[in-house]
């Protein structure tokens, strides 16, 4: 039997499941919705339901050190509500409170090209600011993460000329306000009602649905931002996605539900942008088409579905989704003349609806935490490859065509006992060990760009945690290819932080499109890093 003909019938099967566990926990979040206003008073869960919701929190979780007497249940339960740690403790149980954090920074990137003038290789100059604000009680209460960055151009206007936000003004369905020099995002903004029984919430969301570090295969609503390739901060990285969610706390695991009503696209950098390819086969420059969100329908609903729980000590969940893709199809759909340049390809992201299944487990064992993470999909979109040695024979748009498709990541913590070796020593060192394979199921369909990765990450601090290091390698090993990415800070511990980084990325290319590592499109691409940053309170 051909792998088209079992598609249809699988993904019926995996929509009508999804259907079913959404209708059981939809049903019983509304048998338990709180008041809409804050109320006075607090309903405690009980110990093992914050716990098995820490993966459902809001943005990424920074690991934690694992002591002897570590225990995952008492460490997640102080996540249970994304933020919960700060607000449970600074919410007054008898009646609304309003706190707040507020991060800025200063980022610069220079480009070590020594061919290029100071001004050329000065490539972000850049000013940002992150407001975390949540108002209300303890458990019913409004959250939001808002992120500012401008580039400020009334210090030299010809710095960053080809490091821009959007090619031109635009406010996104997702809150996200852009244009070439500024952008706002409103990465979180929702409502949150919590029981003992429920927890329901209402608006923009991101959700660590996962438990990989680096690449989360069930993460399957929030786009991603792909404009600085993989070197913006991890809880930068992901985009906030307006949606209604609903999660039941048993006796042993927790049930969410996630509804999305309109999509919303992944971001991509403007043509001819720093972090944006320039060419193919060494010869034929890129354009990169509008990354536009599929039309408002009915049609295009996403809706998924995770149980979660601890099970003999490692934390265990599976999931579901229907709706569409979070990666964007890169399709080769025509060609464009330039003047005074080759002819250039044209590249259309392109989304399509597709079904997943996935599953991820977190297994703590003493100094160590073992994570694995996988999904399926029967109909995930992919184009057929052609023959670019004859030109002549290139039809586009390049024909797509659904196939089986998994991708799965695997991975260790270790939290490294340096006390035992250098006396004295405070910090928290930890390796971080990472796996990340994508693979479709039909040949003839083009392979995974990000695909076969395996991500090395050591860091450490010293002297009080002042000094803090950090050295990442991305590897990429089928085609041959490498980022190395060495970092290091100094904490004054008064809100203020400086950091050095430096990224080296090399990648094998013969200019040949199916043999070209995605690393030898970025070879010129190497950076110094210099950030200042300032948090408080």
């Amino acid at each position: 039997m051909l792998m088209t003909e079992r598609i249809g019938p699988l993904s019926e099967i995996i929509g009508m499941g999804l259907r079913s566990l959404i209708f059981l926990t939809v049903w019983g979040v509304l048998a338990h919705v709180p008041p809409v206003l804050p109320v006075s008073g607090s309903c405690p869960a009980d110990s093992f339901l914050a716990a098995a919701s820490a993966g459902e929190t809001s943005g990424e979780e920074d690991p934690v050190e694992l002591d002897k007497d570590w225990d995952p249940a008492s460490e997640t339960a102080v996540q249970d509500t994304g933020k919960a740690s700060d607000e449970s403790e600074t919410a007054s149980k008898d009646g609304p409170a309003f706190t707040w954090r507020l991060e800025t920074a200063f980022e610069n990137y220079i480009n070590t090209r020594r061919e290029l003038h100071f001004d050329e290789a000065y490539k972000k100059n850049e000013i940002s600011a992150r407001l975390e604000a949540t108002y209300g009680a303890e458990n019913n209460y409004l959250f939001s993460t808002t992120d500012l960055f401008f580039f400020p151009t009334f210090i030299n206007d010809t710095i960053g000329d080809d490091y821009v936000y959007a090619a031109d003004s635009e406010t996104h369905r997702n809150l996200r306000i852009t244009s070439e020099s500024s952008e706002v995002i409103f990465r979180e903004l929702y409502y949150n009602w919590k029981t003992e029984k429920c927890r329901v919430r209402i608006g923009n969301q991101i959700y660590g649905w996962g438990t990989a570090d680096f690449m989360n295969s069930t993460a399957y609503f929030n786009p991603t931002d792909y404009r600085e390739l993989m070197f913006k901060d991890q809880d930068r990285i992901r985009m906030g996605v307006p949606s209604l969610s609903g999660m039941l706390f048993f006796d042993g695991f927790t049930a969410e539900t996630v509804f999305v009503p309109v999509h919303t696209a992944a971001v991509l950098p403007v043509t001819n942008n720093f972090w944006a390819v320039k060419q193919v086969e060494d010869a034929y420059p890129l354009i990169f088409g509008e990354s536009d969100p599929m039309d408002a329908n009915s049609k295009n609903f996403a809706y998924g579905e995770r149980i979660a729980g601890t099970f003999y000590g490692m934390d265990m969940s599976v999931s579901g989704y229907h709706g569409p893709d979070r990666e964007p199809l890169l399709l080769p759909y025509g060609t464009v003349m330039v003047e005074n340049q080759p002819v250039s390809v044209l590249l259309q992201p392109v989304y399509e609806i597709v079904d997943y299944i996935g599953a991820d487990l977190a297994w703590p064992y003493e100094d160590f935490v073992f994570q694995a993470e996988a999904a399926y999909s029967p109909n995930k979109n992919g184009f057929v490859l052609q023959n670019t040695d004859m030109l002549q024979d290139l039809t586009f748009p390049y024909d797509t065509r659904k196939s089986d498709y998994v991708s799965y990541s695997l991975g260790m913590n270790y939290f490294i006992p340096l006390q035992k070796l250098i006396p004295g020593h405070a910090g928290e060192s930890l390796l971080t060990l990472e796996w990340f394979q994508a693979h479709y199921f039909d040949d003839d369909l083009d392979r995974p760009r990000i695909s076969d990765f395996l991500t090395c990450r050591f860091q450490d601090a010293y002297f009080d945690d002042h000094v803090k290091v950090s050295m990442t390698g991305i590897f990429e090993t089928y085609r041959g290819g490498i980022i190395w990415w060495p970092k290091i800070g100094y904490d004054f511990q008064n809100g203020f932080e400086a950091e050095l980084g430096y990224v080296g990325i090399n990648g094998h290319g013969e200019g040949d499109y199916e043999e070209d590592s995605l690393f030898y499109y970025y070879k010129d691409n190497d950076l110094i890093m210099v950030t200042i940053r300032y948090a408080y309170p």
